[in-house]
């Protein structure tokens, strides 16, 4: 900062500071607005200070940003949404309201009687790819596979090939298949680095034990993640500890949550966390691992990873699933390439 501006250094160094949550001080410029829809073949015009009027005639104005005078006409066609970051949610919003133009100016995109009219679409199936890219990742973490063992899994060659050139470096070809190019690399990496299952979180509650919950929810379909799973019978990874505050489940249909005794939880500390996810592969590798109650052991750990309270237990079962995983990978290789143990 230059001798001219000490001021504004010496401005900021009182304490304490009044602030506003980010980008409330920000002002909307209607005209950028104007002109991503001139590329979109709308030639709108200003009409007030937060209202525009397209060539149809219908009328557009932005949510209440300013206190409107007394008596000023409020009505208007269309809700006009022009954030500086558009969000999944509002994209979704616009196309399904007719009501609803979106412009997306950082990004030129926009949306109106419920379409995009300019822009390239964005989509969930977008996120497909990387998905995917991971799923072969927890196939190879620890086993290793050929490539026809990935696509006997469920997914199409192409999907496997495209996976393979995204890991890049952190896989390579052996005489026997595909496998980490080090040994145990994918489990750190799949864990840490996978973005999350996305889609819809629910809370619930239920006055069945947690336990009872997770069996439940099981019966109906689910698979349970994280440190629930422990009791589970089978699952010899996370040592015996007290239950959770919390049952992760993950879903891919829809659950009558209330048929089960399940109600919503307002309170977001104990019950059920029921997840539909936009990650098509959780199930697949689920599969692949040979379990049909819960999600594959790189997905509950990093369940526990990104637990919202997680306490001392889940970091200790996080630690206890890692090192199994690892344990496994370094044995694994030993045993597919003939060495001593």
């Amino acid at each position: 900062m230059g001798a001219r501006l000490e001021w504004v250094a010496a401005a900021y160094a009182g304490r304490p500071q009044i602030t506003m949550p980010y980008g409330l001080g920000d002002s909307t410029d209607l005209t950028i607005a104007l002109s991503v829809l001139k590329l979109a073949g709308i030639p709108a015009i200003i009409e007030s200070h937060d209202t525009i009027r397209l060539p149809d005639g219908r009328r557009a104005r932005f949510p209440s940003l300013t206190q409107r005078p007394r008596g000023e006409e409020a009505d208007a066609d269309l809700l006009l949404l022009a954030p500086r970051t558009v969000t999944a949610t509002q994209i979704v919003l616009a196309e399904q309201t007719e009501t609803v133009l979106l412009v997306d100016v950082d990004r030129r995109r926009v949306w109106i009687d419920g379409e995009q009219v300019l822009g390239v679409r964005d989509r969930w199936k977008d996120a497909e790819p990387i998905y995917v890219t991971f799923a072969v990742a927890r196939m190879l973490a620890v086993d290793g596979s050929t490539f026809d063992g990935l696509v006997r899994t469920g997914l199409t060659p192409g999907q496997v090939d495209d996976a393979l050139a995204r890991l890049g470096k952190r896989v390579h070809r052996t005489d026997i298949g595909w496998e980490a190019r080090q040994v145990g690399g994918l489990v750190d990496f799949a864990i840490a680095c996978y973005p999350g299952p996305g889609g819809v979180r629910t809370r619930w509650t239920s006055d069945l034990p947690l336990i009872k919950q997770a069996e439940r929810l099981i019966q109906a379909g689910c698979r349970i993640s994280g440190r629930a799973i422990s009791d589970r019978p089978g699952y010899p990874a996370i040592s015996k500890r007290n239950m959770p505050y919390r049952v992760v489940a993950i879903t891919e249909h829809e659950v009558d949550m209330a048929a089960l005794g399940f109600e919503p939880d307002m309170v977001g500390f104990a019950g059920t966390e029921l997840v539909r996810p936009a990650d098509p592969t959780i199930v697949l590798t689920a599969a692949a691992a040979g379990y049909t109650d819960r999600t594959d052991d790189i997905i509950t750990a990093n369940t526990l990873l990104r637990a919202d309270l997680r306490n001392d237990d889940d970091a200790a079962s996080l630690e206890e699933v890692r090192n199994r995983l690892q344990f496994l990978a370094d044995t694994g290789y030993d045993l597919r390439h003939n060495l001593p143990s």
